[in-house]
């Protein structure tokens, strides 16, 4: 008598069989899967918040502070226990003082920091012909949420593993920011990469590349507004 396996499907939701016995999704639907998950409880968040008494009028981050002790991020606009806040600037609480040093004592201790870098004309890319902010301008860390995530499935297809023209020794840097934007930690240095990287660099038949140039123009053309407004 055959024993007969029963066929698992892709936990995404999307029909997919499952072959292996120690795997859930299919290729590549785990990312995709917890991309979907983060956006439905952001959606629901406002309805649990509403639900538990919370609000505009009463704010859930208040009583966290007065009854957790969370403190404000001298470094950006967040709250939260210090043990595990990640600053808006992408680098761990850990990896720097949170504490700000007095003025005197800083500046023996620093040389002035630098002006911010100006606005560049991008002459390739998904951005070809527009005004991008400089790499350290704070609206890249201003780029929205959801363009972030529908960067991120196609980054992670396309550096595990990567393959083609983005293993060049030439594209090492384009190769950095790619897998930057798969685990959704950009700078403005990788924005900028990504922006003015030719298509033929990521893939000139990927279907994955194709949706991540098309996501980049996006950026690419609202990151141009801003620096337009920024130099107006």
């Amino acid at each position: 008598m055959t024993e007969t396996r029963e066929i698992r499907r892709c936990f995404c939701g999307c029909g997919e069989a499952v072959e292996e016995m120690d795997k859930w999704f299919a290729a590549g639907h785990d990312v995709i899967a917890s991309a979907a998950l983060r956006t439905v409880e952001d959606l629901r968040l406002p309805l649990r918040l509403v639900s538990l008494g919370f609000g505009p009028e009463r704010s859930v981050v208040q009583m966290a502070t007065a009854l957790l002790g969370w403190v404000p991020c001298p470094g950006c606009t967040d709250i939260g226990t210090t043990a595990t806040h990640i600053c808006a600037a992408g680098a761990a609480a850990d990896d720097r003082a949170l504490a700000t040093p007095e003025p005197g004592l800083q500046a023996a201790r620093e040389p002035a920091s630098p002006a911010p870098a100006a606005a560049m004309l991008a002459k390739s890319g998904p951005a070809r012909g527009r005004l991008l902010p400089g790499a350290d301008d704070p609206t890249w860390e201003a780029v929205p949420l959801h363009l972030r995530q529908r960067l991120r499935v196609p980054a992670h297809g396309l550096v595990s593993p990567a393959r083609g023209m983005l293993t060049a020794r030439e594209n090492r840097p384009l190769l950095s920011a790619v897998r930057a934007a798969s685990r959704m930690r950009m700078t403005g240095a990788h924005w900028i990469v990504l922006l003015t990287a030719d298509r033929e660099s990521l893939g000139s038949r990927s279907q994955r590349a194709q949706l991540l140039y098309a996501v980049l123009e996006q950026v690419a053309a609202q990151q141009a507004v801003r620096a337009g407004e920024t130099t107006s």
